[in-house]
């Protein structure tokens, strides 16, 4: 196990390479300069060349792309162009807690729900609960994020006045349930159909047919025979939604109005704070990896076939 944790993490670093060059480069070829003001009155030609020389934008790139990847592997993501009193690891230390605390919050709905909503579709042998479950994963998937908060907004906000209809007073107020639900929708759907397909294809298997064989009472049955095995391949696709939950929707966060590191990060494009830019891409980057990495390691846990293949 410990040999496959290093290759996976040594793997990891040409990942995080390119994609560090492909959104240096492309923020760098996006017409315009971070001083552009937007109105009419364009900056002046020497104060442009002093900011320039100031943040190092006067440099060949490749001069820029290499400092900025030494002080990046320090842990320095420099300072941020937009907003000049801080430096990008203010932002991230200020705005990734709050995406990461909403993220995780969904995640945990999600899977919680998920599983047994899954499970339940699988065993039940009435097909209106059945049908009402996968009517229900089908709308989560079909449904894209900014539909769903743009309703949950209008109708619970508006129309009945239950939750706020912009801002964030933190996680466990009313201001949190409608982007908590609106991300964990998705997954939540996901799940539900992963798992479904998954209990269906073990409940006939020879394991769970010898186990009811042998007097097993059925809740057993399900959880540490059925549940078990079904349960590797709904891992993997609440691990491919984690990424994109845990660090917020930029439409949530930019809909719902809190302030969150995807918020920021569609702030920051639009005003072309490259060092912001790049310091978010690397992050959200390092998560996709270290996510994949932990669903990797799951399988260890739950599959024993998996440590036997390693310990060849």
């Amino acid at each position: 196990m410990l040999s496959f944790l290093i290759k996976r993490i040594l793997s990891a670093i040409p990942t995080l390479l390119i994609a560090y060059t492909l959104v240096f480069f492309i923020a760098h070829a996006t017409p315009g300069s971070p001083w552009d003001s937007g109105g009419n009155r364009p900056i002046e030609p020497s104060i442009k060349a002093v900011l320039d020389a100031k943040y190092n934008l006067d440099k060949p790139l490749y001069v820029q792309y290499t400092s900025y990847l030494w002080n990046a592997l320090q842990g320095d993501f420099g300072p941020s162009y937009r907003d000049r009193t801080q430096s990008v690891n203010d932002i991230v230390a200020r705005f990734l807690p709050v995406s990461l605390k909403l993220g995780a919050a969904a995640m945990l709905l999600a899977v919680l729900l998920g599983l047994p909503l899954g499970a339940l579709a699988a065993l039940t042998r009435h097909p209106a609960v059945d049908g009402l479950i996968r009517m229900i994963s089908t709308l989560g998937i079909s449904m894209p994020t900014y539909v769903v908060t743009s309703i949950l907004i209008v109708s619970l906000g508006v129309g009945l006045g239950l939750v706020p209809t912009f801002g964030w007073k933190g996680l466990f107020t009313a201001s949190s349930l409608v982007p908590i639900f609106s991300l964990a929708l998705a997954p939540l759907a996901a799940v539900i159909r992963c798992f479904r397909t998954s209990m269906l294809e073990v409940m006939n298997l020879d394991f769970v047919r010898t186990a009811r064989a042998k007097g097993m009472k059925p809740l057993p049955i399900i959880i540490h025979h059925m549940g078990r095995n079904a349960l590797i391949p709904a891992i993997t696709v609440a691990g491919s939604y984690a990424a994109y939950v845990l660090v917020g929707s930029f439409f949530v966060e930019s809909i719902a109005g809190i302030p969150g590191f995807g918020r920021y990060f569609v702030l920051a494009i639009a005003a072309r704070d490259y060092p912001v830019i790049i310091g978010t891409t690397l992050i959200y980057a390092v998560i996709v990896v270290v996510i994949n990495l932990l669903v990797d390691l799951s399988y260890f846990l739950l599959d024993p076939r998996a440590r036997l293949e390693q310990g060849r």
